[in-house]
């Protein structure tokens, strides 16, 4: 988040003006500036002593005193790092023994999970609660089983003068798909740089009203909110808002820029057309969302409910905001594409390392001051290249993609170094195609192709969707079942309609806990077929 000294210079061009919205609480620059020294200055009481690197995380969502926390941990050169609360506890004990952060913020509805974690300096570290208010008289001090109020933090001192910096660190948490969390690390500070490129790309300024509808765990998410407070906009949280109330508040708050999820997008489209945002679009001009599983039905219903505004997203943890589509693009190029971002330089490699010609698809790589400098937790693919400004370092990814005539990024598959028989490669390839098949359908809302191999279904492929609309799931299945003959006769498909597809801060669908839930729901079919079959023929 912004610094102190930002948050003060914006205030004195306009103390009485919204920095942040938060339900009913709306702190302007003026109140938020005090409110970050007063914290600045109670956190600095519990931090370790030395000028060494110092680390704190937060498991919770968007609120005003996490935005109010995340500033003062910058005021005072200690790196913050989102938890995604729904990793699971392995994950998260994991990243938190690598991390060893010496605060911790949390809200109650995540504070039984933080609970259950254990890490090696967690006896140590101060857990400080974010939602919590103390009574008259409440113990001061936290302990190993009783964290610290925010609203203590809040009321210290403020700051004589700023402590000095600190040695610059910052962390990402991402992940390969469905396997383990990694730790992304950036040892030089880019904020300013990337503020400045969204600005010019986006032309972002001090009059817009910003909407971060997605979890502050998101690095995307997190960068424009960081943005959008560097410029002096408004900055309204809320994820974890209903359709209806962030149908509301697109109108009331007069929202111009907003960060949304696929989820709470396609929640938000499929509110009755009396429940759209009106008057349309006059004040939303920019609204952004991870594109790698965004459909034609979304897109086609954005532009027709929200006006030209829907931009979709292309990064990770590893390589920040690499590419963006834009609402006109949208409706006729294929789904995981865009054009780099500013200060993004993308090379196409083949199998023997070295850049392909452009149209050829390879293994993508990324340089840029937005790429990270590597993972805190293992080691780091990069290569250094020339394409024509000068050596530069790249990170080589797992993603396959190819850049076309017009410049934009299309990404294809996924590659591995791991091997596979030919067999398996060609059909990972194409179910990859075949999730980008079933994304262009308009009587889709959103899907999933999974792979998955048991005692029940073999090895199979299953692919649940939500259809546009109660009581359309039929056309939904005739549609997905003749592409998936079509793409992968080879494999068994299991089309199921669910009603909501689980994603990650990043941007990924949970494959995991999808299967979970449709997998009984498959076999228990299945059965019922069979005993159907048996007494058909007895």
């Amino acid at each position: 988040m912004i610094k102190l000294d930002d948050i003060r210079r914006h205030a004195a061009g306009g103390v009485t003006r919204d920095a942040l919205v938060d339900g009913q609480v709306r702190l302007t620059w003026g109140q938020f500036a005090e409110t970050v020294e007063r914290t600045a200055a109670g956190l600095s009481e519990h931090l370790p002593a030395g000028d060494g690197p110092v680390r704190a995380v937060f498991l919770a969502g968007n609120s005003w005193q996490l935005a109010t926390a995340m500033s003062a941990c910058a005021t005072l050169g200690v790196s913050c790092t989102g938890l995604d609360p729904d990793s699971g506890a392995d994950d998260l004990g994991q990243v938190l023994t690598w991390l060893e952060p010496a605060v911790v913020f949390v809200t109650s509805d995540h504070r039984a999970t933080l609970d259950r974690l254990v890490w090696p300096s967690g006896p140590q570290a101060l857990h400080v609660l974010l939602d919590g208010v103390s009574a008259p008289g409440a113990q001061v001090a936290p302990t190993a089983h009783q964290p610290l109020n925010f609203d203590r933090l809040t009321s210290a001192e403020p700051l004589r003068t700023l402590p000095a910096p600190r040695p610059y660190e910052s962390f990402a948490v991402g992940s390969r798909g469905d396997g383990p969390a990694r730790i992304a690390v950036r040892r030089t500070p880019t904020e300013g740089r990337h503020l400045v490129d969204l600005v010019d790309e986006f032309g972002l300024n001090r009059d817009d009203v910003h909407l971060a509808s997605a979890p502050p765990a998101q690095s995307t998410a997190l960068a424009l909110t960081r943005t959008m407070l560097g410029v002096g906009a408004t900055v309204v949280l809320a994820d974890g808002v209903g359709p209806q109330e962030l149908s509301a508040l697109l109108v009331d708050e007069r929202v111009t820029s907003g960060v949304i999820t696929p989820s709470t997008l396609h929640a938000l489209l499929a509110l009755p057309e009396t429940a759209e945002p009106s008057p349309r679009t006059r004040h939303l001009r920019f609204l952004l969302t991870p594109g790698a599983h965004l459909g034609r039905w979304t897109v086609n219903t954005a532009w027709e409910r929200l006006g030209p505004v829907l931009h979709t997203a292309l990064g990770s943890a590893e390589t920040g905001l690499s590419a963006v589509m834009g609402p006109e693009e949208l409706l006729v190029s294929p789904p995981r594409s865009g054009h780099t971002t500013l200060g993004t330089t993308v090379a196409v490699l083949g199998a023997d390392g070295r850049p392909l010609e452009q149209g050829e698809t390879g293994r993508l790589a990324f340089a840029g001051h937005q790429v990270m400098d590597g993972y805190l937790d293992g080691e780091t693919h990069t290569a250094a290249l020339d394409l024509g400004a000068g050596e530069q370092r790249f990170l080589v990814t797992d993603e396959a993609g190819y850049v076309d005539e017009t410049g934009r990024l299309v990404v294809t598959g996924r590659v591995t170094d791991v091997p596979v028989v030919v067999r398996d490669s060609a059909v990972d390839t194409e179910l990859f195609r075949l999730e980008s098949d079933l994304l262009n359908l308009p009587c889709l809302r959103d899907t999933a192709v999974m792979r998955v191999s048991s005692a029940v279904l073999g090895d199979a492929i299953v692919v649940p969707f939500i259809a546009v609309a109660v009581g359309r799931e039929a056309t939904g299945y005739q549609a997905l079942g003749a592409a998936c003959a079509r793409r992968v006769p080879s494999l068994p498909a299991h089309v199921i309609a669910v009603d909501t597809i689980p994603y990650s801060p990043t941007g990924r669908i949970r494959t995991g806990d999808l299967l979970d839930a449709v997998l009984p729901i498959i076999t228990l079919n299945l059965q019922l077929e069979q005993s159907m079959q048996q007494e058909m023929s007895a």
